[in-house]
């Protein structure tokens, strides 16, 4: 009887034993399928910026951005069954893969070259991408044909190179960047401006550059001169602020905020759009010599004014005047200071309604306070027709002409724009010489 009892109790816990085993091995078998299922649902992992390892300059960095779930990049570089890995790891964070590209490392010469970058993910999931390379380490050739030698504080540079075997260039007048317009066969030219605050060390330099990123840079000899501007006091009454700045507004307001709103606060984001509007200008030149002043007019306030305001004897507020304040009679015509294209009409914050005319290469003029404007925007208008009238429309004591010069969207002194002596010796000499 106990031998037969034994024998029943080992062929249950056989059978248990086979029947743990069946479970197991199906609840294996069906999270492999359900596993399979979501990854199908979810898809293979993607890869952006590809299009970055298309051209491989001497040194770059760059960053792959991955789609999905990635347990483990590789990223290789073959050419004539040289091969070197430039990463062999898991994504950092899951997301991302770093390349730092240097081809002297790497015992790679200029020429074709492919890449392939495979991703592992799930279980048995595999990858490969295949990218076809060309490597190229030599930069352009830059060459300064000529440029403005010395520029005061608020004013205006230009220059002139050639660049072989690149792609094209710009400046940058310390942190500020400019784009340069090409003008013919390896040539390009732009303006630029010198801020009313600009550091006198401030650097300058000319940048050109290839497809495959590889740069030249050339350091200019510019002199910035310091200038010291002029600097009013300017008193507040509680009628200007009444009859001038709550009507602006269009809301009432303590007079010093209400002020401080429109002097500050509007003149801050007109910068902002005057920025904007100078980044977009055509590539060529049309003003045609010296600008004009409006006729028959008298100048009541100069470029770069330092300008303090008070209120009941306490200063309450600051700004710079960015232009020249044109004063002749009231609702004065006036003519288009050379020749361009509208690029602005309408109202805006303290200029009140405006025109400005792009002339190329990143010059524009500005006309601030007016009424009547009689062009439209895209419109071509001619040195000397009659754009608009005076008016005291915006942030203005009475009716005159705000007249301002910008370069890229930075306004700077017009006074040098009205001298033809200025102009032929800065500007167009820089632009013409060979």
């Amino acid at each position: 009887m106990k031998y037969k009892k034994y024998k029943l109790e080992r062929r249950e816990k056989k059978r248990i034993k086979r029947r743990l085993l069946r479970f197991l091995f199906f609840s294996g078998v069906l999270g492999i399928a359900v596993y399979m299922i979501f990854s199908l649902i979810v898809g293979k992992p993607q890869v952006e910026n590809l299009r970055d390892l298309t051209m491989i300059p001497a040194q770059k960095d760059i960053t792959l951005r991955l789609k999905g779930d990635v347990k483990r990049a590789t990223v290789k570089i073959i050419q004539e069954g040289k091969e070197f890995i430039l990463y062999d790891a898991p994504p950092i964070q899951g997301k991302a893969v770093p390349l730092d590209l240097v081809v002297k490392n790497m015992g790679l010469k200029d020429g074709k070259a492919q890449v392939f970058i495979t991703l592992r993910y799930g279980l048995f999931g595999k990858k490969t991408y295949h990218i076809d390379a060309w490597i190229a380490t030599t930069p352009p050739k830059l060459e300064v044909v000529s440029y403005t030698r010395y520029i005061p504080q608020g004013g205006t540079g230009a220059v002139k190179v050639r660049v072989k075997d690149g792609y094209g260039a710009y400046l940058e007048v310390g942190q500020e960047r400019y784009p340069m317009y090409s003008i013919g066969k390896e040539e390009y030219f732009t303006l630029y401006p010198v801020k009313v605050d600009q550091d006198p060390a401030t650097t300058i330099k000319v940048v050109a550059y290839d497809l495959a990123g590889n740069s030249t840079t050339l350091l200019l000899k510019t002199q910035i001169k310091k200038v010291e501007f002029k600097i009013d006091r300017i008193k507040l009454s509680e009628e200007f602020i009444r009859k001038v700045i709550i009507p602006l507004l269009g809301r009432d307001m303590p007079p010093v905020d209400a002020f401080k709103e429109v002097n500050e606060n509007w003149r801050k984001t007109d910068v902002e759009n005057l920025k904007k509007i100078g980044s977009n200008s055509i590539a060529k030149k049309m003003w045609e010599g010296n600008f004009l002043q409006l006729p028959g007019s008298k100048v009541v306030s100069t470029f770069g004014d330092i300008r303090y305001y008070y209120y009941q004897g306490k200063e309450v507020s600051t700004s710079r005047h960015m232009g020249y304040d044109f004063a002749s009679v009231e609702n004065a015509p006036v003519p288009a200071s050379n020749s361009g294209v509208v690029v602005f009409t309408g109202n805006m914050g303290i200029y009140g309604k405006m025109v400005i005319i792009d002339h190329g290469f990143g010059l524009m003029s500005l006309y601030g306070h007016l009424s009547q404007i009689k062009v439209k925007k895209g419109q071509f208008v001619k040195k000397g027709e009659v754009i608009a009238s005076t008016d005291s429309t915006g942030l203005a004591l009475g009716d005159h002409l705000h007249f301002g010069i910008m370069i890229h969207g930075i306004e700077v002194n017009p006074k040098e724009w009205l001298d033809a002596k200025w102009l032929r010796t800065n500007i167009n000499r820089v632009l013409e010489e060979n």
